[in-house]
């Protein structure tokens, strides 16, 4: 065990990556050593019974499950025909009927339906993005005797989280992406890179303190540790394996990579 925050052998957090993963992905992380997570926003409480079941079917290891904090949008059909009026040329030299387009899928935020799988199954660690779920929620997966980690882009978000009773933080950079877990705040422009953000946040908080943001190779987990990371989580890199449930080009590269 690395740590008391931490089930596995590995300080290696596999990111979970809704849409781009799925069971394969975090039992090989699992099978060697580092921490896999299985992402759930786009699935049913169903669906994730099913995939809970499938992995513990092929490891013993401990695993994260993820789930999204958010609050749902409303729907907009008056932004839905803009977009569609702006897209209408490509459609047509696509030769693809607009009235046909349809909402991707959901990203559903952790509710009691979903509070209920994790009762039943009891993982290691559950881990939230874009804040916590209501007390009551949280409440209900602290009594399973899980880890609880969640994403802090800002070293007030680490705060929040720490009095909110999280076991570990992940600080998020700016290096993440679109996808970030902000949640106290929607300035964009004010979000650190990881390597100005890790240090304050280590700084700020007791809890240990998970780096996240375009780690990719040994030279960034060194890096992380040097400037008081527990730990690294690491998703994109992961997305160039087969395992990974996104198109991939035939050198292996994810397609659109650069």
């Amino acid at each position: 065990m690395t740590a008391e925050f931490l089930p596995s052998r590995l300080p290696i957090i596999q990111a979970p990556m809704a849409g781009s993963q799925g069971v394969e992905l975090c039992v090989a992380v699992c099978e060697a050593g580092g921490l896999g997570s299985l992402p759930t926003a786009m699935l049913s409480p169903t669906e994730l019974r099913d995939q809970i079941a499938a992995i513990r079917t092929r490891t013993h290891a401990p695993f994260n499950v993820n789930f999204f904090c958010h609050m749902h949008p409303r729907p907009n059909p008056e932004g839905q025909a803009r977009w569609l009026d702006e897209l209408a040329r490509d459609y047509a030299e696509a030769a693809l009927d607009p009235t046909a387009a349809k909402y991707g899928p959901g990203r559903a935020p952790f509710d009691p339906a979903m509070a209920e799988v994790i009762e039943e199954a009891k993982p290691a660690v559950v881990s939230f993005h874009f804040g916590l779920p209501h007390e009551s929620l949280l409440a209900r997966v602290k009594h399973t005797g899980a880890k609880i980690y969640s994403s802090a882009t800002t070293v007030a978000e680490a705060r929040w989280l720490e009095d909110h009773g999280v076991d570990a933080i992940i600080a998020q950079g700016a290096e993440a992406g679109g996808h970030r877990g902000m949640f106290l705040t929607e300035d964009i422009g004010g979000q650190p890179g990881l390597f100005a953000l890790l240090p304050q946040v280590a700084d700020a908080v007791r809890v240990p303190v998970i780096a996240a943001g375009g780690i990719a190779d040994g030279r960034g987990i060194a890096a992380a540790f040097m400037l008081g990371a527990a730990a690294v989580q690491i998703g994109t890199a992961y997305l160039s394996t087969p395992q990974s449930t996104i198109g991939h080009t035939p050198c292996g590269a994810p397609l659109g990579a650069r």
